[in-house]
């Protein structure tokens, strides 16, 4: 759920470097003919991505009139872009490779690429830049060939949505040994209810509470000691100033940001009264 910066490569100088080497004089001149259909198609994807309205679109209106036309679009992406040393690899390995993290999950390395329409039943935009998003292959595995039924089931682009520095990932306390937090999302006032619905549900979706709190789970037991020697110096107060400069020390990094599961866990704990004076003690 991070955002990233739109692809600089458009959808028809994609399209058109993945048929550049195509050796079958009649094939090359079918392919060339979808060339307005696939830019409009880009055109399109792009304003209802942008509106909240990718539900609406018709499957019909992206597919080729034959299966011999479907097939050979859907091969521009498999074998004239994403196979090794194909004409439009450079784009799909700058794509790929954009992000630090999968923007998806936030947390996960990048090793894929999703289409957020699926290719094999949007053809027309299955080498568009702006339809292939950067992912983990977990993230692309649990998404799948899904597409949004409505409004709030569109799951967050990150070309197209970005939530800004505002805080929105809450996190609770468990006070219980082993120590776990539980995560979910909490919008700000400032969100409209279709923004809200639509966090909630990419945060289900791709299954986030389970990482975030898998992932947390194994933080807190490694911080378990230093805290405890916090305690013994300063009681709670002093566990809770460490927590507090932790969370900090993680929002300064570049690429750690107010809604990464790290800090939003810490600050978390350093708000717990009873983390802060019982539960750190845990052994």
């Amino acid at each position: 759920m991070r955002p990233l910066p739109a692809p600089v490569h458009t959808a028809r100088d994609t399209y058109l470097l993945c048929i550049s080497r195509i050796r079958d004089d009649s094939l090359k001149q079918r392919l060339t003919g979808f060339e307005d259909a696939v830019a409009e198609a880009a055109a399109v994807f792009d304003t209802a991505v942008r509106a909240t309205i990718l539900h609406t679109l018709d499957p019909a209106a992206f597919t080729p009139g034959t299966a011999a036309d479907h097939v050979e679009l859907l091969k521009n992406y498999t074998q004239r872009m994403a196979k090794a040393a194909a004409p439009a690899r450079p784009v799909y390995d700058e794509l790929r490779t954009a992000p630090p993290r999968c923007p998806l999950c936030d947390h996960r390395d990048v090793t894929t690429i999703d289409h957020h329409l699926p290719k094999s039943i949007f053809a027309l935009l299955a080498v568009a830049p702006t339809n292939l998003i950067p992912a983990c292959s977990e993230c692309n595995k649990t998404k799948s060939d899904t597409t949004p039924g409505w409004a709030e089931e569109q799951t967050l682009h990150p070309y197209f949505d970005d939530l800004g520095d505002v805080q929105w990932l809450g996190a609770q306390v468990a006070e219980q040994t082993p120590t776990f937090l539980t995560f979910f999302v909490n919008p700000p006032p400032s969100w409209e209810s279709l923004l809200a619905a639509r966090v909630r549900f990419h945060f289900d979706v791709f299954g986030l509470a389970a990482l975030y709190g898998a992932q947390a789970s194994s933080f807190v037991g490694g911080l378990q000691g230093s805290a405890r020697r916090q305690h013994t110096l300063g009681g709670a107060a002093a566990v809770r100033a460490f927590l507090e400069d932790l969370a900090h020390s993680w929002e300064e990094g570049e690429t750690i940001g107010p809604n990464h599961w790290t800090p939003v866990a810490l600050r978390a704990l350093a708000s717990s009264d009873w983390f802060c004076s019982i539960g750190c003690l845990a052994s």
